[in-house]
């Protein structure tokens, strides 16, 4: 076996200790998940009702604008009717302050249900401030529990990773390319032995007969025309002389 191909199979084997590595990693990834999807409710919750009470907040304060614009209309018509002489222009007047009055009126009133609205979304932000505050405290031990499983393993992960790196630099960068391509792609073993009949060691598809013979030598190593995994071949050892 030559040394490029004793390298790359090292590779490989290292390549199987990353994903175990990661697969553990990524099983941590649902407990995670649980939490965050916990504290995002209770956090959007705040959220939502944070923006109602805005939106409540201005229009109370738009609504009171008005009011006093109204109000001062209604007193200045009421000085207009205090002021008319004639039945016209206290008939015509009277009118304009009933407006003014029905306008003020049905304006307090919408006044009055804002505020308590307002009232109601305050109670309900500080419930759910409460609520997001102890379903955050509540995590605490867990976060901590699973950051300490992720640096272990991400420790782990670091020292496979370099181990890896080191192993590669046995291999030319052409076939590490090859490999890194099929590799990536599948997600698992990749470099197979061809068996004695010359067909993959993967997916036994026999390979064309023109390349059996480079093959044989040993010192190839070429992608399967079936599967696209890398294949080796190990000649047999020479038959002993006897003397």
């Amino acid at each position: 076996m030559n040394t490029e191909l004793q390298a790359l199979l090292i590779v490989q084997q290292d390549d199987e200790v990353i994903r175990a590595i990661e697969a553990r990693r990524d099983a941590l990834a649902p407990r995670l998940a649980t939490l965050d999807k916990a504290r995002k409710r209770a956090a959007d919750e705040v959220s939502r009702t944070e923006g109602a009470l805005e939106r409540e907040l201005e229009k109370h304060r738009a609504i009171e604008a008005r009011l006093v614009e109204h109000k001062a209309r209604h007193d200045k018509n009421v000085e207009v009717l205090n002021s008319a002489q004639k039945l016209k222009e206290v008939t015509a007047a009277a009118a304009q302050v009933e407006a003014a009055r029905k306008v003020v009126a049905d304006e307090e009133s919408e006044s009055l249900a804002i505020s308590r609205r307002i009232v109601d979304l305050r109670n309900a932000l500080a419930v759910h401030r409460e609520v997001l505050e102890r379903t955050s405290s509540d995590q605490e031990a867990a976060r901590s529990t699973l950051a300490a499983e992720i640096a272990v393993i991400d420790k782990e992960l670091g020292v496979a990773r370099a181990k890896r790196n080191k192993s590669s630099e046995g291999v030319g960068k052409s076939l590490l390319s090859k490999y890194d391509r099929v590799q990536a792609r599948r997600r698992t073993i990749v470099v197979f032995q061809l068996h004695d009949d010359f067909s993959c060691g993967s997916c036994d598809t026999s390979i064309p007969l023109q390349r059996r013979l480079p093959m044989s030598t040993g010192a190839i190593i070429e992608p399967c025309e079936g599967c696209g995994c890398l294949l080796y071949y190990i000649p047999a050892p020479p038959a002993a002389v006897q003397g």
